[in-house]
């Protein structure tokens, strides 16, 4: 066993002294298999380390069903040396996990080597500790590095090494980055410009493998689409193949004792590799137990053309209620319509706004402005019911018209991500209105819609299988005017169709808009 950079004794612990409870669970653990150990450390970790250290390490960790489930998903390896990269290995339940396989199941390995880096000093000792446990019969030989491992990758690139590791098991930090930091400064020294560390390490890592090695990451969800993570889906889909993505129905499935609501993935990918079907797992359970996977083409995964190359995830069961609905394929642009977020920032010209409407004032919309897919103004809130008009906020205004807000942020308890409403001019008496950043607003050419297209957009965007088309490819509950425009849609004829129905229904109803929509995409009526 080695340590480099900075060694500490192996028995360190960041948790000496912390309580009574914490000193009997730790050496009650000693006493039980590795994994065991690991395990109990791993709960005392979560239980006992305090939110802002974990926040700003970004750093949780893997239980040991999911590391194990992990390890299961490499092939076989069919000879030859194993070098194995564990960054940001924590307690080295990832790395453990994958070394105990291949030893019980006596794969032909040429020699196995382990590396894992850590940055958190305090837990380099049982780190050390528990891959020299992991590896004591095999003769296999690891390596602990305490340190900045994006900076070890960008030192190595700089040298003109070669990639050397076969296997990457990993749970990367959850950090953002800021745009002038020293791990920005790192990842664009290989190549990538991405806003979060975890996809950072990811691609850290993808430099770092052979062609033809395997990384297996759990990670949060969010880089399969919006704007920011372009970059990263880019130098990820250029470089590797998507072999196995595995999906966990809840959002606090895989981190249930950190209380971490992030979704995540757990991802494999092949660096080199030919792009073929993509397996698809998942789970409701935390234990993994009920485990269900299906294989679908590359293509359902990114759409062929889709220029954001977003990363869909299929659903588990498809409901025949909803056959029909794929044949949409018209894009926004192909309609002529706009979408955008609302101009207004409201800190920005807090001087402009007031409570209550006024002369020289126009509407300005909030999300506490709409219900029932409808608009409710003005009303009692926390929120301004109007903006002065000025010459700084004339270019914040749109003519009262027909159009239709979504949200940009739905509660995590929510049941959809995705809620319209629509906007009529009968709605208000001023001949211009604004709307709140945290809106998109749906237009054409910077005035309303048409009336008809107004309506059918509020009905399509509204059915349930759009909501669960946007779930394919996002697994936060912000939606994002890219991710709207990156929808699919009926016919401008068909979107005009729905809205003449829906004028025509005096009761609004998540019932009323999937019937519609059926009726006109699916049946033609």
């Amino acid at each position: 066993m080695q340590l480099r950079e900075r060694k500490i004794n192996a028995t360190g612990s960041r948790l000496n002294g912390r309580t009574v409870l914490c000193v009997v669970a730790l050496a009650l653990a000693e006493s039980r298999p590795l994994r065991e150990q690991m395990e109990q450390r791993r709960i005392i970790h979560a239980n006992e380390t305090p939110v802002a250290t974990k926040q700003e390490l970004g750093q949780y960790f893997t239980p040991g069903h999911i590391a194990d489930f992990m390890a299961s998903l490499f092939p076989v390896n069919g000879g030859g040396d194993v070098r194995i990269l564990d960054p940001g290995a924590g307690i080295g339940i990832l790395s453990c996990a994958l070394a105990e396989r291949i030893a019980s199941e006596r794969w032909d390995v040429g020699s196995l080597a382990v590396e894992a880096f850590e940055i958190d000093q305090s837990l380099v000792g049982q780190l050390q500790g528990n891959l020299e446990k992991a590896l004591s019969e095999t003769g296999w030989r690891a390596e602990v590095v305490n340190g900045d491992f994006l900076a070890a990758v960008a030192e190595s690139v700089k040298r003109g090494e070669s990639p050397r590791y076969t296997h990457v098991i990993m749970n990367p930090p959850y950090k953002k980055i800021r745009t002038a930091s020293k791990e920005r400064e790192l990842v664009q020294s290989f190549g990538l410009e991405t806003v979060n560390l975890y996809t950072a390490f990811m691609g850290a890592s993808i430099v770092s493998t052979v062609d033809g090695g395997y990384i297996v990451a759990i990670v949060p969800r969010s880089f399969c689409n919006g704007t920011y993570y372009k970059p990263f889906r880019e130098f990820l889909l250029k470089r590797c193949s998507i072999e196995r993505i595995h999906l966990f129905d809840s959002r606090n499935t895989a981190f249930k004792d950190e209380a971490v609501l992030q979704e995540n993935v757990i991802i494999m990918l092949r660096k080199g590799g030919a792009q073929g079907d993509v397996m698809v797992s998942y789970s409701r359970d935390a234990s993994l137990k009920d485990l269900e996977s299906r294989t679908f083409p590359f293509a359902e995964i990114v759409s062929p053309g889709d220029g954001e190359q977003y990363i869909n995830i299929p659903q588990a069961q498809r409901n025949e209620s909803d056959s029909g609905f794929e044949e949409c394929h018209t894009s926004l642009w192909d309609i002529g319509i706009q979408a955008s977020t609302g101009a207004v920032v409201d800190f920005r010209v807090r001087d402009a706004l007031r409570k209550e409407p006024e002369d020289g004032a126009v509407p300005l919309l909030y999300s506490v402005h709409f219900k029932d897919w409808r608009v409710r103004w003005p009303v009692e809130s926390k929120r301004p019911n109007a903006i002065v008009r000025t010459s700084d906020t004339e270019k914040m205004l749109l003519p009262r018209g027909y159009y239709v807000a979504v949200k940009r942020f739905s509660a995590k308890e929510e049941k959809r991500r995705l809620v319209a409403s629509l906007v009529r001019p009968e709605d208000f008496k001023a001949d211009s209105i604004a709307f709140e950043n945290h809106l998109n607003v749906f237009m054409q050419d910077k005035h309303g819609l048409d009336k008809y297209m107004a309506y059918g957009l509020a009905v399509w965007l509204n059915t349930m299988w759009l909501d669960k088309r946007f779930r394919v490819f996002s697994g936060h509950t912000q939606v994002n005017a890219t991710d709207l425009r990156n929808l699919p849609y009926p016919s401008a004829k068909q979107l005009s169709d729905m809205g003449r129905k829906i004028e025509l229904e005096q009761e609004w109803s998540q019932a009323v808009f999937d019937r519609i929509a059926k009726e006109v995409v699916v049946n033609g009526k």
